[in-house]
């Protein structure tokens, strides 16, 4: 678990800084106040920001992720993919990286910087009967370029802790060489604000099915259904190509035929989404954009009930955001009684101070204060 949390230079966090994480987090704040935008750091902490990873957030918003053959290498630097990551939304000057990871304790966080990398051939090896022939890489900031011989190519640097991972090029590569699976990556597993394709869910039922898991899954669709019975993935035989791929079909109690999932509500698909991405996250981070989406608030409290159980017997790491007053209620609720799983809420929101120009801070709220919340119906949104 992170026991805190220090992001710079990373979108709208110049300078972020969450003193104390518990096991369970609930981030709050107005829009455009960061929320999102630190459960998208912890993703890359967690995922070590490998390429394919900064290549679907960067498409989740429609930014650029290569230079095309047309732009050639020596395209101007405000066309290069990935500049909207960094704060002010440009490639630093310098030395300066984004930084994920404890606000106590540098030994494993996470630095993206930008860089020119130079490759030079180096003279060929006879070894074993063959010539060997291989290429040696240097990288220069902005500031060194002058001290390069060969020809300049844009890359993005990735270090975690003492590990330096291969370089990002910023050119058309082979999309293989950009899918390779980081070893020490944590799980993570991402519920956002829209729904999960069904072939998704129905991926991650496959890995439970028949283990200690399934049972949770139905005992979370009973929240929201108490007469649910059981759940199956069936192949779609709509010719429809909205209705392609697998769909869920349930089982009620007092129904004897198979209803589809999908017209139950859409609290019945929120919950199947929260209690099937919980598992893919063992051992690492659940993050949940917008809470509340789909789920009444008198469900709520049930909902956070399995989250924080599961959580321990787990050992995975929740970040949820919410806009819900309902939401913070159920939450402090919830955490106050289960006192062996700390739960913390934070509350993200601009400086009003003149020096610090806006800065995104966070405001901790751990069980002590909680307490005084809920009692005194203080508003922290």
């Amino acid at each position: 678990m992170l026991d805190s949390l220090r992001i710079k230079n990373f979108r709208s966090l110049q300078d972020f800084e969450i003193p104390k994480l518990g096991r369970v987090n609930l981030l709050v704040g107005k829009n455009n106040s960061g929320k999102s935008t630190v459960l998208e750091a912890l993703r890359l902490y967690a995922g070590n920001a490998q390429w394919s990873l900064l290549e679907t957030i960067a498409q989740e918003h429609s930014e650029r992720t290569r230079i095309s053959e047309a732009d050639g290498l020596e395209t101007d630097l405000t066309a290069l993919p990935y500049q909207g990551f960094f704060s002010g939304r440009s490639f630093p000057a310098g030395d300066i990286a984004i930084e994920i990871g404890s606000a106590t304790s540098t030994t494993e966080r996470l630095r993206i910087s930008r860089a020119w990398m130079e490759e030079t051939a180096t003279e060929p090896e006879q070894r074993n009967g063959e010539l060997i022939r291989r290429t040696q890489r240097r990288f220069f900031s902005t500031q060194q370029t002058d001290d390069a011989f060969g020809v300049l190519e844009p890359v993005i640097l990735v270090r975690k802790g003492e590990r330096t991972l291969p370089p990002i090029r910023l050119g058309n590569v082979h999309p293989g060489l950009r899918r390779r699976p980081i070893e020490f990556s944590l799980p993570c597993s991402l519920i956002p604000t829209q729904f999960i394709s069904m072939d998704e869910l129905a991926d991650e039922w496959d890995k439970i099915v028949f283990t200690e898991p399934e049972e949770v899954v139905r005992k979370a669709l009973r929240v929201i259904e108490p007469t649910f019975d059981n759940l199956t993935f069936v192949r779609s035989d709509s010719s429809s190509r909205y209705q392609q791929g697998r769909t869920a079909m349930i089982k009620l109690r007092d129904v004897s035929h198979p209803v589809p999932l999908n017209s139950m509500g859409d609290g019945m698909l929120r919950m199947l989404q929260l209690a099937l991405k919980l598992f893919s996250a063992r051992g690492g981070f659940l993050l949940i954009d917008e809470f509340e989406n789909g789920l009444h608030y008198s469900v709520q409290t049930s909902v956070w009930e399995l989250l924080f159980q599961m959580a321990e017997q787990y050992n995975i790491q929740i970040f949820a955001t919410t806009h819900s007053w309902d939401c913070i209620e159920s939450f402090a609720q919830v955490a106050l009684a289960h006192t062996q799983t700390e739960g913390c809420l934070l509350r993200l929101g601009r400086s009003q101070r003149t020096s610090d120009k806006g800065r995104v801070m966070a405001t901790v709220f751990d069980e002590a204060a909680l307490a005084h919340i809920t009692q005194t119906d203080m508003e922290v949104r």
